[in-house]
């Protein structure tokens, strides 16, 4: 592990997160591993709701080492392996042949688990202005658990614990944050916004390859659209299907580069949105100013 540059990229939904790590795929001798924190709290054996029972599709090639890890790229492995304490020991095995992994993960999804965060990686936290992601995040839960859900449920921020507490999520994000510092996992976490990234992709990737110690290429900047790309990524069968074939990971599928936002500047009214996406903008917007004012500048 000493001579690999390990990085963990923690985020929340709607963080255009998946397109960074499409475009972080063009590092040479890389290895991406996508949301196993994600698989463990929705699908694996310490699921939040233990008599729900995933039905994942079976993807071929699928191979474990006799310690129980994956052989790579291990794309598609079943989610009755990902246990907490699974997912710690992935994280840190030793993927030989490779010098850079990047995990990217959802700090809501670790749960308050942070004996599974694995030793040997630097923490970068990409986050982004709550007007932006919690209309979209809804749109993206009804997606998923929709016909699992009564009509009380659509609540967005009065969705069962079990399933996700959106209100919470920035709060999360800071206490991750902190115990990360705290309990030395890396005493000098970065922290960028998904705009400045969006508005100035080559300064701000260049300036966090630096700070971790990873080469930077424009080959960074672009990438071929479509799915190839996560049969190379280490991911669970249900997060590999539901990026194939969400309708919220469309943009994902379909772009080739960053590309700027329109209307970059103009931040919606909230009394435009509905209830429950403005108390869960309300709640959040604290936590992200103070992360915001923490984060990288180009």
């Amino acid at each position: 592990m000493s001579d690999q540059t390990r990085v963990l990229l923690w985020t929340v939904p709607r963080t255009c997160s998946t397109i960074l790590l499409k475009s972080l795929s063009n590092i040479p001798e890389s290895q991406m591993i996508c949301e196993i924190f994600s698989s463990a709290i929705m699908f694996g054996p310490d699921r939040a709701i233990p008599t729900y029972i995933p039905t994942e599709p079976i993807y071929e090639g699928i191979e474990l080492d006799g310690n129980g890890l994956l052989k790579l790229p291990g794309s598609g492995f079943m989610s009755s392996i990902c246990s907490f304490e699974w997912v710690k020991r992935q994280l840190e095995a030793d993927y030989q042949g490779k010098k850079v992994i990047i995990a990217k993960e959802f700090a809501n999804n670790v749960n308050g688990r942070y004996d599974a965060i694995p030793k040997g990686y630097r923490h970068v936290f990409l986050i982004r202005n709550p007007y932006k992601v919690f209309p979209s995040w809804k749109k993206m839960l009804l997606e998923f658990f929709g016909r699992k859900l009564t009509p009380e449920d659509h609540i967005f921020d009065r969705l069962p614990k079990e399933l996700s507490h959106p209100e919470d999520a920035y709060k999360e994000v800071t206490e991750l944050l902190q115990h990360i510092k705290e309990s030395n996992l890396d005493t000098d976490p970065i922290i960028i916004d998904s705009d400045d990234l969006l508005q100035n992709p080559k300064e701000l990737l260049s300036a966090v390859c630096s700070r971790v110690g990873i080469p930077y290429s424009d080959s960074l900047l672009s990438w071929e659209a479509g799915l190839s790309i996560i049969n190379q990524w280490l991911m669970s069968s249900g997060i590999k299907v539901n990026t194939e074939k969400s309708d919220t990971t469309k943009n994902f599928r379909n772009t080739t580069c960053f590309e700027k936002p329109v209307h970059e500047s103009e931040i919606p009214d909230l009394a435009n949105f509905p209830p429950d996406v403005q108390r869960c903008i309300e709640n959040s917007m604290p936590y992200y100013l103070k992360l915001f004012e923490q984060r990288l500048k180009c």
